[in-house]
């Protein structure tokens, strides 16, 4: 009984310290809340030109509207396009090889299941 109690605490702090390592891990910054970020005159420019309001001119607000901007344009591909957009590409590839592969999986399992018969002794 008493080992039992041991082992159990051991085994809630060493999953306490993983999980509170994995939160530790997923912050950005000090994790005291983070610094203001103060834009450049030439960032406010950009910010005025793509519509973006003041109070949220940063870097990342900038970079993010490009994106969709080029995201926007017709033959743009790439990081911002929708993943299931109108045309097959790789996605309907990948969907594709995936019915192929479980599809056959589920023909021979229902082959195997067919074709034994179990005998009555």
């Amino acid at each position: 009984m008493n080992r039992l109690v041991i082992y159990s605490l051991g085994a809630v702090l060493l999953l306490g310290t993983f999980a509170g390592a994995s939160v530790m891990g997923q912050m950005y910054g000090s994790g005291t809340g983070g610094s203001i970020q103060k834009a450049s005159p030439e960032q406010l420019k950009e910010c005025a030109a793509l519509d973006i309001p003041e109070f949220s001119c940063t870097e990342n607000t900038i970079l993010a509207k490009r994106r969709i901007g080029i995201a926007a344009q017709g033959d743009a591909y790439g990081s911002g396009t929708p993943m299931l957009s109108q045309a097959f590409g790789e996605m309907g590839v990948l969907i594709a090889v995936l019915a192929v592969i479980f599809g056959a999986v589920a023909v021979v399992f229902f082959v195997k299941a067919r074709g034994t018969k179990k005998q009555v002794q």
